[in-house]
């Protein structure tokens, strides 16, 4: 839960505009989301990032993770 207290805003936006869970997702992948937290902070587009999520989403260097949970939980809401 710690590294949820540290996750960037754009990557906090980004996450709930694609209507991503958090938990699940530091559950399903740790690394993979600490390493997405680095990159966000590390990216050129970090400070304009947050105010047009929408646009923002197809330049994101995180893209393939976020499409990667967004299929995940498709399957964890299939499955309940």
């Amino acid at each position: 839960m710690v590294a949820q207290l540290a996750m960037p805003t754009p990557m906090k936006q980004m996450l709930g505009h694609l209507n991503i869970n958090i938990e699940r997702s530091f559950e399903a992948m740790p690394e993979r989301m600490e390493d997405a937290m680095l990159t966000c902070m590390m990216c050129e587009m970090f400070h304009n990032c947050d105010y047009d999520v929408e646009s923002r989403y197809f330049m994101c260097p995180n893209r393939e993770l976020f499409d990667w949970l967004e299929g995940l939980q498709g399957k964890i809401y299939d499955a309940a």
